[in-house]
């Protein structure tokens, strides 16, 4: 079964912030204003 992110689910990931390649703080939204983007989320076991 699929899961179709609907806009407030969009909205709510686009708030988190996250920190960038240079060290500062962004939000999510901030990466795909410009050009679509591919969100990885990675869990490192061990």
């Amino acid at each position: 079964m699929t899961h179709a992110a609907n806009s407030a689910d969009g909205a709510q990931l686009g708030a988190a912030r996250v920190t960038g390649l240079d060290g500062r703080d962004v939000t999510l939204a901030s990466l795909w204003e410009a050009r679509p983007v591919v969100l990885v989320f990675l869990r490192h076991f061990g």
